[in-house]
């Protein structure tokens, strides 16, 4: 009974195959693909190279002009390899170089069918492997020029050797040859543009339901009107803010925010002008506001503002520049300017207080801040 050969698994020889898959193929995905279907080619080649020897050792082959075919042939593959690898092809409006590398290996397949002799049948289930190679990626039309290029070289070669040779490449077998061909390569360059038109459709619809759900995941997250998160996402993320500074972390500070007579603006110009003040608020506010602090829209013209791991002085600085920026605004309407204004009560957390108790002293220091004349920030340690 014979022994399976035994595969070394240690991890000094996966690193040893890891590093070499990464050598040759690059770590990046896409490349990887590109250079791996190179090298399919290449094996290809190399088995018709294979071929060819063999039909030198049948006598049916020239040696010389085949030695000649073999090193062409495959340094052909091997440049495009290079090319690809090392990031040359980049600057392609194909970085695979499906056409290039597909005209090449028919110009060799068709060199190769005046080569073989009585071998040269072979050549053809190769062309239809090579035309398939430009299923993924070839429209119908490329597709048919291709194929157009493939009958023109294949033609031109039946052509000639049924006048050099007319012997070993018969007239009337070359033109059935040739109707064969007629036949077999349009079918595959149309059944390959087809199924490169799905894959391109498979590939938009993955695209738009990709975007679907990001735009889902935004609307589930965000508020439509100003873009700020919504009241049910920022409720999560302070809760999870609550929860970390009860493990121990550093504090933070809340701020309630209401925009100062916003009910005078929707009545007296508009719904739209309210929309317009909250889009602008928005705007400003993320715009001085820190990297590190959260906004969001709670309700109506109120919103919330965590200030994360800040304490008091400079979490009420951060906020009265707010209410410097906001009084700056001046929005126009209708010819009409608006001036808003907003009114704010701002906290910290206390060790070992819950969200909601942070929240309700915050809201009451917002109400002490209207009744005290508006356009201020009350505070409380």
């Amino acid at each position: 009974m014979i022994s399976p050969p035994v595969v070394d698994n240690s991890p000094a020889a996966r690193n040893w195959r890891q590093n070499l898959e990464v050598w040759l193929f690059t770590d990046d995905r896409i490349q990887s693909l590109r250079l791996r279907q190179t090298g399919l080619a290449q094996l290809l080649m190399t088995l018709c190279v294979l071929l060819m020897q063999y039909a030198v050792w049948l006598g049916d082959a020239p040696a010389d002009m085949v030695r000649i075919w073999n090193v062409f042939s495959l340094s052909g593959l091997v440049l495009a390899y290079v090319l690809i690898r090392s990031g040359w092809s980049m600057r392609l409006a194909d970085p695979s170089m499906t056409i290039p590398q597909m005209l090449f290996a028919l110009a060799v397949g068709a060199s190769g069918y005046m080569l073989l002799g009585p071998m040269r049948g072979a050549v053809f289930p190769v062309t239809v492997l090579i035309m398939m190679f430009g299923m993924f990626s070839l429209s119908v039309r490329a597709a048919l020029w291709v194929a157009l290029y493939a009958l023109v070289l294949f033609g031109a070669g039946m052509l000639a050797m049924a006048k050099l040779r007319p012997q070993a490449y018969p007239p009337a077998v070359e033109l059935g040859h040739f109707l064969v061909l007629c036949v077999a390569l349009p079918g595959v360059s149309v059944l390959a543009g087809r199924i490169s038109r799905i894959r391109r459709r498979q590939q938009e619809q993955k695209l738009d339901l990709t975007r679907a759900l990001e735009q889902i995941r935004a609307m589930a997250t965000r508020d439509e009107l100003t873009g700020l998160l919504n009241r049910r996402h920022m409720q999560t993320i302070l809760e999870q803010e609550a929860a970390r500074c009860l493990r121990g972390g550093h504090g933070y500070c809340l701020a309630l925010i209401d925009l100062d007579h916003f009910k005078l603006i929707n009545d007296g110009h508009g719904h739209a002008a309210g929309d317009t003040v909250l889009r602008q608020f928005a705007q400003t506010a993320l715009a001085v506001i820190r990297g590190a602090d959260v906004l969001a829209r709670w309700g109506g013209e109120e919103f919330v503002l965590m200030l994360a791991e800040t304490r008091m002085p400079a979490a009420l600085a951060g906020v009265e520049r707010l209410r410097e920026a906001i009084g700056h605004l001046e929005l126009e309407h209708e010819g009409q300017l608006l001036k808003i204004s907003f009114s704010a009560g701002l906290t910290e957390s206390r060790p070992r207080e819950t969200l909601g108790q942070t929240l309700e002293r915050a809201d009451k220091l917002l109400y002490r801040a209207k009744a005290e004349g508006r356009n201020r920030v009350v505070i409380e340690y």
